[in-house]
């Protein structure tokens, strides 16, 4: 009987063996190329970039809170999705700025898009001027500047200020995560029953019946299992709050680059965990379901969302 126990042990080790020798797909070869190109990248240009990002988001930032809850315009981009002369002043503001600075990368804005140079060039900014407009434009305080830096779409340096508390939360991949130039750890909950969780609604969950659908049955399945479930409206300040231990995990679906590029990789250098619903690596570009938390919660938060 032992025997037999152990001939199906080694027998699995076998097999196990053999698959992890099976040969790499060409993403994941050209995927783990570029993990090594951006291991190459110099400290001290990561934090030339993420002071010049940190400096301009602030200016951009203390602009905007001249208009907070009374913008001159207001204009959709669809049925409840607003922008503002303020989003458009700010990233042309960031814009020009970090073009400036760095003229060889390129430049992602939620307002702007990318240019088709943009899409050839390594390094690239991804900005969102006003993340949290609708509250921008209602004066609910809960908004934020996002500017992030990604290297052949991977994110590898953020900032996000917060206008209304002056605060900046900051990191790129050789760097520990800041608040306010204090280091930042995510919480230490391990259980999803114990934890705060902050959640989101993409702008088609008005329009698409079937969308919504399938949202309220994640909110409601996350009400159930967590302590606590929030809605606060900007992304980027959310995937914050989980970098600083304020909340233990965030997860929404349909985000666009500009929203998360940041803020992962605070999140990250903070301890945080990023992944997709199958616990892949997650593209910032796929808009498919965002799950981030302090890593302890991650396997109960996804299988609440699956």
């Amino acid at each position: 009987m032992i025997d037999d126990i152990i001939t199906l042990i080694m027998k699995g080790i076998s097999i196990s063996k053999e698959k992890s020798k099976a040969p790499l797909s060409e993403k994941e070869i050209e995927y783990n190329n570029i993990l090594k190109e951006i291991n190459d990248i110099p400290k001290s240009k990561l934090n030339k970039c993420l002071k010049s990002a940190e400096k301009v988001a602030i200016k951009a930032g203390k602009y905007s809170l001249k208009y907070f809850g009374c913008p001159k315009s207001i204009s959709k981009k669809g049925k409840t999705d607003l922008f503002t002369e303020v989003d458009l002043k700010n990233e042309k503001i960031i814009r020009e700025y970090l073009l400036k600075c760095y003229p060889k990368f390129g430049f992602y804005g939620e307002e702007s898009s990318a240019s088709d140079s943009s899409e050839e060039k390594k390094f690239t900014w991804i900005v969102d001027p006003i993340d949290g407009t609708s509250n921008f434009v209602h004066g609910y305080p809960f908004y934020c500047v996002s500017i992030g830096l990604a290297y052949k779409g991977i994110p590898i340096l953020g900032v996000v200020y917060a206008p209304l508390t002056n605060t900046v939360y900051k990191a790129h991949i050789k760097s520990k995560a800041y608040k306010n130039d204090k280091v930042i750890r995510v919480s230490s909950s391990s259980k999803l029953a114990e934890s705060m969780i902050i959640t989101g609604f993409y702008y088609n969950a008005s329009v698409d019946d079937d969308f919504l659908h399938d949202r309220m049955v994640d909110f409601a399945n996350m009400v159930k299992r967590s302590l606590a479930l929030r809605r606060d409206g900007s992304a980027a300040l959310d995937i914050c709050m989980v970098a600083e231990g304020a909340a233990d995990g965030f997860f929404e679906y349909g985000l666009s680059p500009w929203d998360i590029c940041a803020g992962t990789v605070i999140l990250k250098r903070a301890g945080g965990m990023v992944n997709n619903i199958n616990m892949k690596e997650y593209n910032i570009f796929s808009k498919k379901q965002y799950i981030a938390s302090n890593k302890k919660i991650h396997k109960e938060m996804i299988k609440v969302l699956e």
